[in-house]
């Protein structure tokens, strides 16, 4: 894996799978070029998944197994030019990969049936570099083989990543940009290859119509494949055009229940960084630029090329052109796909002396990721025997233990649910529906706003909130909060942007009580609740890790201006963006920590109004030590003050001091992963 490019498109054809959809819900919709931003934002409201996106994004967990010669070679990417034989997997068993996979909650995985150096994990008839060209097996292996079987075997899905670069093409003498011209082909070549009469005509130079029959070998060996992945990158260097077209209508045709990722679509995009961490507004809708007759099976650019910190929000959708009109003309449904790494020294190939994440690194990065709405995609290595190394499989049990413990049960099972007082809801779309545990019915208030009150059967303590929106009528969520009742009034307890598939949120504290509230704040149209959630972490709150701190009244971030690492550097809010400087980590010593040597500090142990919150390095002290408190403020164990945005302000660089709690907005913090 390298930086990838982003580009997509979605499916055209209207998806209803529930009677509560919108008779207006398109996959893709058009955007004329007067259209103001009001319309283009309503119309975005109805943008909905195909049946294959609704699928996969229901998977949520997925690994990514990054195999090949470079196991051997101890490259991340690899020449080209290696010998076959070094491929010698001697102890191969793939059936001890899913197993691991199956029974860590994992719903399938995408194996490397061919990455940038062009090794073939699978026998070729139209290569010479390929398992069968090395002396494993007798040259008769085939791991993609082995691979689908076993998965099918322990019940998971199927995916393949087929990297369109190819640096054995590359080579002098390869079909790899070798300036051939396009002529007339039919895939397969060879007659022999033909799978229940289906072949296909294109147009295509030497290292296309190589790439399709290689691809066609793919979808027609191996059973229902489920996901492609199509990698952007290019360690070639040369310009070699990819006919994506005739590469999605091949997998259309043969796989047509797979979602295919090309770093942006046409069905999945990836999210644009490799930390396995979404946006913490992750919209599925975002606007493009293309032609609408062929939207549904072409690659199209996303906003920032994947890698900007917003591709879909209300003032990315509003962007203009310099003549007034519109910047896009189509908005799609393309969610995200979150991919990171076991290996703690981000190696996608296991490499000798691997270490993993900790536990509490891969529980960041699930919430980073599913609690975004984004599929989470954890890539683990097999090793030289073709094994996963047996701390790998710990590393993945421990982590699916703590996910079954923590979600297994819903607290908030067999509460009473009814509108607040001012909220009523559409037909069909009652209260109960948020909590019918059926992710194709939901409630629904009349207006853009509106909140629902649960009633426990008694009071119940819990760490984690889950809010899912019904996708079948579309992503319109803006923002939230959730507030418990103390036995007089409401208190918030947190406050968070979008939703989608499902937003989780982990609080500072545990809160115990026998009702919440869920308010919807603000949305595009009228939104839907399909499910609400209340749940226990087993650790009970303690040690949160790699998390913001978001203000409840700004929804900024507390942040070290600059980044700066000096002692005395007082925090700040600032838009939250997730980098290091916004990074802080809660100790069981009441510490809050950055850049890993540096605390929260109550400047010169100061325990008045006004008292600066800096960072220093950390020396144990009472004024470095700090409360996380159910009603979301966080106090100064050496003073009892709150931690305040300076004078209520809710602006970037409001600066952060101790002031004595009073319960205003400007005093309370949620934590975001």
């Amino acid at each position: 894996m390298t930086a990838l490019t982003a580009l997509g498109s979605v499916v055209l054809t209207l998806c209803l799978p529930s009677a509560a959809a919108a008779a207006t819900s398109v996959q893709v919709a058009a955007v004329a070029p007067a259209d103001s931003p009001a319309t283009i934002i309503a119309k975005a409201a109805d943008v909905v998944p195909s049946p294959r996106q609704l699928a996969w994004q229901r998977l949520e967990r997925y690994n990514f197994i990054h195999f090949g010669v470079n196991t051997f070679t101890g490259r991340e990417w690899g020449t080209g030019s290696e010998n076959p034989n070094v491929f010698q997997p001697t102890g191969l068993n793939t059936d001890q990969w899913a197993a691991a996979m199956r029974d860590s909650g994992f719903k399938g995985a995408i194996l490397t049936a061919k990455h940038h150096d062009g090794f073939l994990m699978f026998p070729s008839r139209y290569s010479n570099f390929s398992v069968a060209s090395s002396s494993w097996a007798g040259g008769q292996g085939d791991v993609v083989r082995s691979y689908a079987d076993s998965m099918r075997r322990y019940g998971l899905k199927v995916g393949l990543y087929v990297s369109p670069a190819d640096l054995h093409e590359n080579l002098p003498g390869g079909k790899f940009a070798n300036g051939s011209a396009t002529r007339q082909v039919t895939i397969p070549s060879n007659s022999a290859d033909i799978v229940n009469g289906v072949s296909f005509q294109f147009n295509s130079d030497d290292y296309n119509t190589f790439f399709e029959n290689t691809l066609y070998e793919l979808l027609t060996r191996y059973g229902s494949v489920d996901e492609i992945w199509l990698d952007m990158a290019n360690p070639t260097g040369r310009n070699q055009p990819y006919y994506f077209r005739d590469w999605i209508t091949m997998i259309r045709t043969l796989q047509p229940n797979a979602v295919i990722e090309n770093d942006g679509g046409p069905d999945v995009r990836w999210v644009g960084n490799e930390a396995a961490y979404a946006r913490t507004a992750e919209w599925s809708v975002v606007p493009t630029n293309g032609d609408l007759a062929t939207a549904a099976d072409n690659v199209l650019p996303v906003p920032g090329f994947n890698t900007a910190a917003d591709v879909g929000s209300d003032s990315i959708l509003s962007q203009r052109k310099a003549d007034g009109t519109s910047a896009w003309n189509l908005l799609r449904w393309s969610p995200a796909e979150c991919n990171g790494t076991l290996s703690a020294p981000h190696n996608w190939f296991w490499q000798p002396g691997d270490t993993w994440r900790p536990l509490a690194e891969l529980l960041d990065m699930y919430y980073g990721s599913v609690g975004r709405n984004c599929n989470f995609l954890l890539n683990i290595s097999p090793n030289r025997q073709g094994l996963l190394d047996q701390s790998v499989v710990t590393a993945l049990a421990q982590f699916g233990t703590a996910l079954s413990q923590t979600f297994g049960t819903n607290l908030a099972s067999g509460a009473s649910v009814a509108n607040d007082s001012g909220t009523s809801n559409t037909a069909g779309h009652t209260p109960n529906l948020a909590l019918d545990g059926n992710l194709d019915s939901s409630w629904q208030p009349n207006g853009a706003t509106g909140a629902l009150v649960f009633s426990l059967p008694s009071t119940q303590t819990f760490d984690v909130i889950s809010v899912q929106e019904d996708l079948n009528i579309g992503q319109r969520v803006r923002s939230f909060a959730v507030d418990s009742w103390n036995g007089s009034a409401w208190t918030q307890i947190a406050a968070e942007p979008v939703i989608g598939h499902k937003r989780l949120i982990r609080l500072a504290s545990p809160v115990s009580t026998s009702q919440i509230r869920l308010r919807i704040t603000s949305s595009r149209t009228t939104p839907t609740i399909a499910e609400f959630g209340l749940y226990r972490r087993p650790t009970g709150g303690g040690g949160q890790s790699n998390v913001m701190i978001a203000g409840s009244s700004s929804g900024r971030c507390f942040d070290i201006n600059g980044a700066s690492t000096a002692n005395g550097t007082q925090a700040q809010l600032w838009d939250c963006h997730g980098g290091t400087n916004q990074r802080w980590t809660y100790t069981s010593g009441k510490q809050l920590t950055i850049y890993g040597n540096k605390c929260l500090d109550a400047y010169g142990q100061g325990s008045s109004n006004g008292t600066a919150a800096v960072i220093w390095d950390c020396n144990g002290g009472a004024n470095q030590q700090w409360n996380l408190n159910s009603n979301g403020t966080i106090t100064g164990v050496q003073s009892g003050l709150c931690l305040d945005a300076a004078a209520y302000g809710t602006a970037n660089g409001t600066k952060i001091h101790l002031w004595g709690c009073h319960g205003g907005a400007n005093q309370q913090w949620s934590l975001r992963s």
